[in-house]
């Protein structure tokens, strides 16, 4: 990797020459694409250039969401270590590329720092809950059935070790069939050996390995147990891989036309999104979405309860949100995770999804709050770029003053 790509002088960049992008793309060939700083900036704005994708349509009358700034937003203080700085400081001061907030529906606070709006930037792991809302939908039209094995809808895992896990154990991170996805010292990005890194690079996410998988599903067919079904969550690239793989099994369709059907045209998407593909055609159903960040936020509005209540709970049930704040968090020492239908955490009124790099989606479904923000990962991987509790309480707060 060329020494100068990372400089932080040049971390936040709006735009780039074709030489610069040229240069860029030299880097990455030499690195990788998700190594951190300047080079993951363009990649994550830009994973288009990178890998195969599937386009998600968007519908012929999109969403027109409601815009009034709430100024009081602009004198909003987040304390940060010893200081205290404006929203947008603050938001700057952790490198973010846009953020938006928006309530009942409205646009109240919205901002694009190193990026544009009609970009189309990763939503990494984030595309969780967008592959989770797809089995969501099909459990309520009982095309699933939750407590029923894995194999009764995709018989190629008969006889294997996912044979008599329940969908709904894959579902919450309970399978046993990978403990280890973001267990950092094992490997998961950087081991040829580990479950994660072969699963990544069968898709193209990493780089090929002379053990990587010529056949990604006859991989996970052969993958063994770490640990019984059914225990405390823990988290899964290789779950949410499956639930893909259950989706289009269960429909008869790719995952782009699942998503463009069931989730992007019903609720008036403004842009077509992509999910990036393998050289093979499979999606990175785990984390491979690229979207608006207006579109991100769109997807988040519909776990409200009046877009809910709108749609019939056909997307996701009163039931199904209910199970997602009342389940009980899992022992670790960074938060108090849940992965119930693969959000993260779930508490106080507000349910989270994270991704790799600083993506994020918050949801209020009581009070209509939705935020959304994307971003990338530093230079040295390191992923503490994501606004603190305190400044999430802040806006929710500000908003609730003003009902």
């Amino acid at each position: 990797m060329m020494a100068g790509m990372n400089l932080p002088a040049k971390a936040q960049q709006l735009h780039y020459t074709a030489a610069e992008s040229e240069a860029i793309h030299d880097s990455i060939q030499q690195s990788r694409w998700d190594i951190g700083g300047r080079l993951s900036h363009y990649s994550f704005r830009y994973m288009s250039e990178f890998f195969p994708t599937g386009i998600i349509n968007k519908p012929a009358n999109p969403y027109l969401f409601a815009i009034t700034p709430n100024k009081k937003m602009e004198s909003l203080t987040i304390k940060s270590g010893a200081a205290s700085l404006s929203l947008e400081d603050y938001l700057k001061k952790l490198h973010i590329a846009s953020f938006i907030v928006v309530h009942k529906g409205t646009i109240v606070y919205e901002r694009y720092f190193t990026m544009l709006p009609q970009d189309q930037h990763t939503l990494q792991s984030v595309t969780k809950v967008i592959t989770s809302a797809i089995i969501t939908s099909l459990i309520n039209q009982g095309k699933i059935d939750i407590q029923h094995p894995i194999e009764k809808y995709l018989p190629e895992l008969k006889g294997s070790d996912w044979q008599g896990i329940t969908v709904k154990d894959i579902l919450h991170m309970r399978s046993g069939m990978d403990i280890r996805s973001i267990d950092f010292e094992t490997g998961p990005f950087t081991n040829p050996q580990h479950k994660n890194y072969q699963l990544e690079s069968a898709l193209g996410i990493l780089p090929k390995a002379p053990n990587t998988p010529a056949s990604v599903y006859k991989y996970i067919a052969g993958l063994k147990k770490d640990t019984l079904p059914g225990l405390d969550a823990a988290y899964s690239n290789i779950n949410t891989f499956v639930l893909g793989w259950l989706a289009e099994k269960i429909s008869g369709k790719k995952y782009t036309d699942l998503v463009s059907e069931m989730i992007w045209q019903p609720m008036g998407a403004s842009a077509n999104a992509y999910v990036c593909l393998s050289d093979k055609g499979l999606p990175w159903t785990h984390g491979g979405l690229s979207a608006t960040l207006r579109d991100l936020a769109r997807f988040g509005m519909l776990f409200t309860k009046r877009e809910m209540t709108v749609n019939k709970e056909k997307l996701i049930s009163f039931a199904q949100l209910k199970e997602i704040f009342n389940a009980p968090p899992v022992k670790n020492p960074i938060a108090p995770f849940k992965w119930v239908y693969q959000w993260d955490l779930a508490s106080d009124g507000m349910m989270v999804k994270g991704g790799f790099g600083g993506q994020a989606l918050y949801v209020d479904p009581e009070n209509e709050v939705v935020i959304a923000y994307f971003n990338y990962v530093d230079t040295d991987w390191g992923i503490n770029n994501m606004i603190s509790d305190n400044a999430v309480n802040e806006i929710r707060k500000l908003l609730s003053a003003n009902k």
